[in-house]
């Protein structure tokens, strides 16, 4: 998709903010170096530049979910460990290791298969992962994990055993039979096993609120070093967090309507007054759902409210007096006193905080601001 750089909507990603959460969760956590997952275009925030802003400010490595996300890291210079978080084509493998680029492995029979590719140049770095509850990817009992171990010791002219991990399908809520009863399958699994360089088993909530349950040297995060909270307030305020993200646009077009006027598809919202409207060149192709309708929107230190449906490229929103043509328009972040959080648009959408992130189209612009 074309990146819309001529137009004055985009995203911001402080690197100031990213620096400061990742020193809030290696104090909580008490690890030692992080993985932050850059997965689809780094949450929606952008792949390329937040990787560059996320190891500039303390991150150790980078996880992605495809060998193609990988790569465009490699492309861009970036030289911190990367780890794929899923399953990658074993005809791949020669390519993983000469890039340097970490593979999840889930069974021997994948072993066994890139063992056909890979030519010695370089070893392929591998980490194996272990479902305990996630039911996703991942060994299911200790003999086949064990085996997988033995097989990648025994071909190490070709294999480097550098990781052991698993996912925690709920480790954000007050509520911990769940997650209890994954950690004791997780010590069942691998209690005893070889040791790798890696074990990274602390997702946002583990590492937040399980610390010292979990092996936390080596976590591997996303939201909560976005700046978003990951229980969504039920086991922290997460205030020490700061928000990376801001979204920004400015208006193209103001006007005075008369008292019933339709705005945008379907006049769901007519005009109760003389009103000025202005219109913000920002729609559901590029992210902003159609269900954030009556959200509102900051200009000028001053809510103003999305009135009609948002169309696909433009919005518009109800002010209180007239605005010159290229007033700025606040959409998440903060503008005078007041402030729109990404927890605050999903709430309004009734959508998980990451979804409406990663649901940020390539068509924003994306910038690095201090």
């Amino acid at each position: 998709m074309v990146e819309a750089i001529t137009r004055p909507t985009q995203i911001e990603i402080s690197q100031k903010a990213l620096k400061n959460n990742v020193a809030v969760v290696k104090r909580v956590s008490g690890a030692e170096k992080i993985f932050l997952a850059v997965k689809s275009n780094a949450y929606g925030l952008g792949l390329i530049p937040t990787a560059k802003a996320a190891v500039a400010g303390g991150v150790y490595g980078l996880a992605v979910a495809i060998i193609d996300e990988a790569l465009a890291l490699r492309h861009e210079r970036i030289t911190a460990p990367i780890l794929i978080l899923g399953i990658s084509p074993a005809e791949y493998a020669e390519l993983m290791a000469v890039q340097h680029i970490m593979a999840t492995v889930v069974s021997l029979d994948w072993l066994q298969e890139a063992a056909q590719y890979l030519t010695g140049e370089q070893r392929l770095h591998v980490s194996l992962g272990v479902d305990t509850g996630m039911g996703r990817i991942g060994f299911r009992d200790r003999q086949s994990l064990s085996e997988a171990i033995d097989y990648v010791q025994a071909h190490r002219d070709i294999f480097d055993y550098v990781g052991l991990a698993t996912h925690f399908a709920e480790s954000d809520s007050a509520d911990t039979d769940y997650f209890n009863m994954q950690l004791q399958r997780w010590h069942k699994l691998t209690d005893g096993l070889p040791e790798p360089e890696y074990y990274h088993v602390a997702n946002s909530g583990a590492a937040m609120y399980h610390a010292n349950e979990v092996p936390h040297e080596v976590i591997r995060v996303g939201t909560v070093l976005y700046g978003v909270e990951p229980s969504r307030g039920e086991l922290w305020d997460g205030r020490e967090l700061a928000p990376v993200m801001a979204l920004r646009s400015e208006m193209n077009f103001v006007k005075e309507l008369p008292a019933g006027e339709g705005i945008s598809y379907s006049h769901k919202y007519t005009t109760s007054e003389n009103e000025w409207i202005g219109t913000v060149p920002i729609g559901y192709g590029d992210g902003w759902l159609r269900k954030m309708t009556g959200f509102h929107v900051i200009v000028d230190g001053q809510y103003a409210p999305i009135v009609g449906q948002v169309a696909m490229d433009q919005l518009m929103i109800r002010l209180p007096h007239e605005y010159p043509n290229g007033t700025k328009v606040t959409l998440i972040g903060k503008d005078g006193g007041l402030e729109n959080t990404i927890e605050d648009v999903a709430q309004h959408a009734d959508l998980a905080p990451w979804e409406i992130m990663t649901g940020m189209q390539d068509r924003l612009h994306r910038i690095l601001v201090d």
